[in-house]
């Protein structure tokens, strides 16, 4: 049985992560067998679901995961563990009363429950009373709608209010005026004012850095004697290469060894991971983690998607794609400042057609848009089949290199 699984973050007002709604190919209904299964049935399930490694996906995050009425009345959500999973109950759920004392067992053994693209009516009380969190839709509700459904629930329940599809600044400044505590959306990840503020000499000579990386002739003795120099990528690199993702068996504890043992592509990689990690620390984390996973879905697709570029070069393009957003600067005035070839400036200005083809593969199957035409352009090739594991590669990379900057 195929499960493919994406995740979207949900995000507080100070923009950190709080948790990650996951996204399943045609989501649960008919995936999953009945609870009251024979014990081989559930082993089976176990097995099938965790081979994505739940707890690694999540970060020690709660899950948010949508639950159809059937599912529910199955006690399906019994399979999770409580401390890494939020309900999600669909909007389409009425609040029957076999449905309320379902969420009333669930919530007494521990779970929490949202209720998901959320409109107000005095029938959902009983549901609202059992909700930890209420999710309200910014591009299908009015402000007028948003603003009733608060004024109608606020008073009365201390749950808390989230707001989903956030894609702008401004959304997310207006719902934290509101009185949102979390926030779902791509926000985070395009520029908030651009072209207003100048780029910092410090962000210069990063930017100078990772122009230097793409040389050909890059002198590995300066390199180790330039780490050696700076005590904070010396230990960054040391933690890295000693992190889980590598899997040493013994560890790693010069700058040479570990640079032997990285080799030359890798190396660049962890430096250009390390600068752009420290261009703008008032940014999400996530957008970090997002440009790392970007960048290592582009250098593992490159093999199986026509590109013009080197695996080394797409890793690069893809860790620079939000570089307009990590500098709240448009793309073509950050490319002044790096230097990178023609080539490259083309395709992070969206001019070649063979990387918009991959970075929308990557787009569609992040945000678990199954339905998109090139992710149905890829169906039944090797390529989908391999993506999920590309993906969760991925995610464990950004989260070795996110541990160890």
């Amino acid at each position: 049985m195929d499960i493919f699984v994406a995740r979207q973050p949900i995000f507080n007002t100070r923009k950190n992560v709080y948790g990650y709604e996951l996204l399943f190919r045609d989501g649960l209904k008919n995936a999953f067998p009945d609870i009251d299964g024979d014990v081989a049935t559930l082993n089976v399930l176990s097995n099938t679901f965790f081979s994505f490694e739940l707890k690694e996906i999540l970060q020690n995050r709660p899950g948010f995961i949508n639950f159809t009425r059937d599912l529910l009345l199955k006690k399906t959500p019994r399979l999770f563990p409580r401390e890494h999973v939020i309900i999600e109950v669909l909007e389409d759920i009425e609040p029957e009363p076999e449905l309320i004392e379902t969420l009333s067992e669930l919530r007494k053994t521990g779970y929490r429950i949202a209720l998901d693209d959320f409109l107000y009516d005095e029938k959902f009380n009983p549901m609202i009373r059992l909700s930890h969190i209420i999710k309200l839709d910014f591009r299908t509700s009015s402000e007028n709608e948003i603003q009733q459904t608060i004024n109608s629930i606020k008073g009365d329940s201390p749950v808390k209010f989230l707001a989903e599809k956030i894609e702008t600044y401004d959304e997310f400044q207006y719902a934290k005026e509101l009185g949102f505590q979390l926030f779902q959306g791509y926000f985070f990840s395009k520029p908030e004012v651009l072209s207003k503020k100048d780029i910092t000499s410090n962000q210069v000579v990063k930017l100078k850095l990772i122009t230097e990386l793409q040389r050909r002739d890059i002198d590995l003795v300066r390199i180790e004697d330039l780490i050696k120099k700076d005590v904070g990528i010396s230990y960054k690199l040391l933690k890295f290469i000693n992190s889980a993702y590598f899997k040493t068996y013994n560890p790693i504890n010069t700058i040479k060894d570990a640079i032997n043992y990285l080799g030359i592509d890798e190396l660049k990689k962890f430096i250009s991971v390390i600068a752009v990690s420290d261009l703008n620390r008032e940014k999400p984390n996530e957008l970090i983690r997002r440009s790392v996973v970007r960048a290592r879905m582009c250098e593992k697709l490159g093999t199986m998607v026509r590109t013009d570029f080197s695996n080394d070069e797409l890793f690069t393009l893809g860790l620079f794609s939000f570089m307009d957003a990590l500098l709240d600067h448009d793309m073509e005035e950050v490319l002044k400042v790096i230097g990178f070839s023609e080539h490259l400036n083309d395709a992070l200005l969206g001019s070649n057609r063979n990387f918009n083809t991959m970075l929308n593969i990557i787009n569609s199957f992040e945000k678990g848009e199954w339905n998109k035409k090139v992710l149905q352009m890829i169906s039944g090739r090797t390529i989908e089949s391999k993506l999920p594991m590309i993906y969760f590669d991925s995610i464990r990379m950004a989260n070795s290199c996110h541990d160890s900057t």
